[in-house]
């Protein structure tokens, strides 16, 4: 018997050894590794014209976790107080509330998933306790305008940090802070890393101080840090990773339109809104239509050998480390994770691949319908 080749929910690919090799040879070359060395600069001063951002608008730093919680004590978010954030992310958002001392406090999302302004100043007058902080999250990575969360800031004085981590395609910096992962997964990968950004350089240095032990132009701690420093290794796949990014955006975007062009005649399965047309991450999630399809849909792509994953789980307040942290009513959180699957997607996944997925997952909501 022969059995078909299981087709993985994801295959992360970063640049090869010939793309790196000229990075590699510089670091030898100036025997610096860490410590926000020339590659490093190199890639914050690219990563900075990216975003259209002031030249130090842009701190690495060696992972997205570590990013929020600097980012956090960075913005001024008081210890002991609560940081209102999505239940419907992924776990890193919570431990780097409660790393920078916060205790998280779990709202709702609209219908795409996202917390809006309009959520928070409803969690807001029911908080159970001071707010300190409010982190959005870009799920999916869908991209979060800063504007509105800019406004927000300034009408209730609370610091907003935006949790970017799988939104590098999209991702905009505001007044605030930004925090942006490079992870392998991710769609501009380094293994382990990310970067801090904001429109405000200041921001953006007390995040450097706060993830360099609080150095700045001397070995005296000037505040409480860490050491969250990217090391060169990292830089120079990043800098790699740039050089290709054309390509390799060009590649997932084949990939994303499509799973779009097969699906899209399919009102029972959605794909988010504007992702593989307007941004693109290595998330791909499908939301059925009927909570009573999910089990049969997972039982005949297991069985095509095609591989999901419920990349949230069933949101964060059902884990065992956040199960007693407050939240509000979360209906659409449940509901989400009742009807949100996890699809395969990766830079070359193959049209016959893509072709199985669908197919299996059409076939089925038409046998359910």
């Amino acid at each position: 018997m022969i059995t078909a080749k299981k087709i993985p929910v994801a295959k992360p690919r970063l640049p090869p050894l010939a793309a790196l090799a000229p990075y590699i040879e510089r670091i030898d070359g100036a025997r610096w590794y860490s410590n926000f060395g020339p590659l490093n600069q190199e890639l914050e001063t690219r990563l900075a014209a990216r975003f259209g951002l002031p030249a130090q608008g842009v701190v690495t730093i060696a992972n997205a976790t570590v990013g929020l919680s600097v980012a956090l004590r960075a913005a001024g978010a008081q210890a002991g107080t609560l940081c209102v954030l999505p239940s419907w992310t992924f776990s890193a958002s919570v431990h780097a509330a409660i790393d920078a001392g916060l205790t998280p406090f779990f709202a709702d999302v609209d219908a795409e998933g996202v917390l809006t302004p309009a959520i928070v100043r409803d969690a807001l007058k029911a908080a159970p306790g001071a707010v300190g902080a409010i982190m959005p999250v870009a799920v999916c990575g869908q991209p979060i305008d800063p504007a509105p969360w800019n406004a927000l800031a300034d009408e209730t004085g609370l610091p907003v940090v935006l949790d970017a981590a799988p939104g590098f395609d999209a991702a905009k910096a505001g007044q605030g802070l930004s925090v942006v992962s490079l992870h392998a997964t991710k769609i501009l990968g380094v293994g382990e890393g990310g970067f801090a950004m904001s429109a405000d350089p200041a921001l953006a240095a007390t995040v450097r101080l706060r993830s360099n032990f609080g150095f700045s132009g001397s070995r005296e701690a000037q505040v409480a840090a860490t050491n969250g420093k990217l090391s060169e290794y990292a830089a120079a796949i990043g800098l790699a990773g740039l050089d290709e990014w054309p390509a390799r955006r060009a590649a997932f975007q084949a990939v994303a339109q499509r799973y779009r062009r097969n699906l899209a005649d399919l009102p029972a399965a959605t794909l988010p809104g504007g992702w593989g047309q307007d941004w693109l991450s290595t998330t791909c999630v499908v939301r059925l239509e009927d909570p009573a399809a999910t089990m049969p849909v997972l039982d005949a792509l297991h069985a095509a050998s095609v591989e999901t994953r419920a990349w949230w789980g069933r949101g964060m307040h059902t884990h065992r480390a956040f199960a007693d942290y407050p939240r509000l009513a979360l209906p659409t959180t449940e509901r989400l994770a009742q009807t949100v699957l996890g699809l395969p997607f990766f830079i070359d996944m193959t049209n016959e691949e893509i072709d199985t997925v669908c197919t299996a997952l059409r076939e089925e909501l038409v046998r359910c319908s």
